[in-house]
């Protein structure tokens, strides 16, 4: 199912880097190919959180709560389309569900935006109200196949969806869809993963390193510049139609963990300043203890204390190891199913976590669903 080049780095903490993101089937499914980059490694937090276990809040002190959201095709869960999706569904009973814009190249080679069609058959069929009916908020996340690695969207779009103007076209109609069926909150995340658009721009074989990703380069600064003014645009326009959202961008979680990656962010302060919220990723591949004790739940941590110098809430957009590991799963949310470090999450400003596809734990594998239905169930309050 994946087409999936993984680069894994060594930190001088002796950690690998490793990460993912977008693709589409038939709801808009994302599975990317974002890889972590050879830059300088920064300091920063390793640990998970010490923890008490899977209780409720401490003593002495107020319970909080983390919202949960779910992915990838809401109509397959909330509908039944997909009866296992259903079942996971009603398990996790999340106050989220997902859904993705995907950015794509036709045959005739124009950019498009290959997921609109299933947001118009929703639109038409009123899902979208339905589901905000259902009391569910709704996540709208977008990304483009910018090396060609899923099939179904055509050829790659080399980064060019997000910079045109198809994409805000396209970005304002569904906009206007949720603003005319949708009560609950809605959360816009905007171009996740950017960092890695530019792999294919210069150099046909996509190669996912510095200096041609995850970096702002003499070969990549033109493009960059270019895709902060987009999403400049793009949050304009969301600020007109859904004001009440929560709308900013998604970086990959890995960038935080480089000096080239911190670098990177910082180029995109003005789309962070005109958001009103943060927005990342982590999907790495591997448990923490086959890492050297550094997995998906200190990325999480530590992208969280990185971000919240900003002093705006930030979001998990999508979690799940990009190879659909669910003895990952397992083990990232046994970890993370701790009250201290959902804690030291949510006073760093983390305000909902979102697994990215209900398939990877569909079947209990490794009791996955098991451990990830534990810890959304501390997340009601801890």
């Amino acid at each position: 199912m994946l087409n999936r080049r993984e680069i894994l780095l060594t930190l001088g903490i002796g950690a690998f880097l490793s990460a993912c993101g977008g693709g589409s089937n038939a709801g808009g499914s994302q599975i990317g190919n974002s890889q972590g980059n050879t830059g300088s490694p920064i300091g920063g937090s390793q640990g998970g959180g010490s923890g008490s276990g899977s209780g409720g809040g401490s003593s002495g002190v107020s319970p909080v709560s983390m919202k949960f959201g779910l992915g990838d095709d809401p109509e397959r869960m909330v509908n039944g389309y997909d009866p296992a999706g259903q079942a996971v569904l009603r398990r996790l009973n999340p106050q989220i569900v997902c859904f993705w814009l995907n950015g794509g190249r036709d045959a005739s080679g124009r950019i498009v935006g290959s997921s609109m069609s299933f947001i118009r058959n929703w639109a038409n069929a009123r899902r979208f109200e339905e589901w905000s009916r259902a009391g569910y908020e709704i996540m709208l996340i977008t990304w483009e196949n910018y090396d060609g690695q899923n099939p179904a969207l055509g050829h790659p779009t080399n980064g060019d969806y997000h910079i045109s103007e198809t994409f805000i076209r396209d970005l304002r109609e569904t906009l206007q869809i949720l603003r005319e069926q949708v009560n609950t909150k809605t959360y816009v995340v905007l171009a996740t993963e950017q960092s890695t658009y530019t792999a294919c721009r210069r150099d046909s074989s996509c190669p996912h390193r510095i200096p041609h990703t995850d970096v702002i380069s003499n070969e990549t600064r033109e493009y960059f510049s270019a895709l902060r003014a987009n999403l400049l645009r793009a949050i304009d326009e969301t600020k007109s139609i859904l004001p009440n959202s929560d709308f900013g961008t998604c970086f990959g979680g890995w960038l935080v963990e480089f000096t080239e990656g911190v670098d990177f962010i910082r180029f995109f302060e003005p789309v962070i300043n005109a958001s009103n919220a943060i927005f990342f990723q982590s999907m790495m591949d591997f448990k923490a203890s086959e890492r050297g004790g550094y997995g998906n739940p200190q990325r999480i941590l530590r992208n969280c204390e990185f971000y919240s110098s900003y002093r705006k809430p930030i979001h998990l957009a999508h979690y799940m190891p990009n190879n659909h590991r669910a003895d990952v799963v397992a083990e990232d949310a046994r970890e993370m199913a701790r009250v201290e470090y959902l804690r030291r999450l949510y006073s760093l400003g983390l305000r909902s976590f979102s697994f990215m596809y209900y398939g990877v734990v569909k079947d209990n594998r490794f009791g996955s669903l098991d451990e990830l239905s534990r810890l959304r169930n501390l997340m009601r309050s801890f």
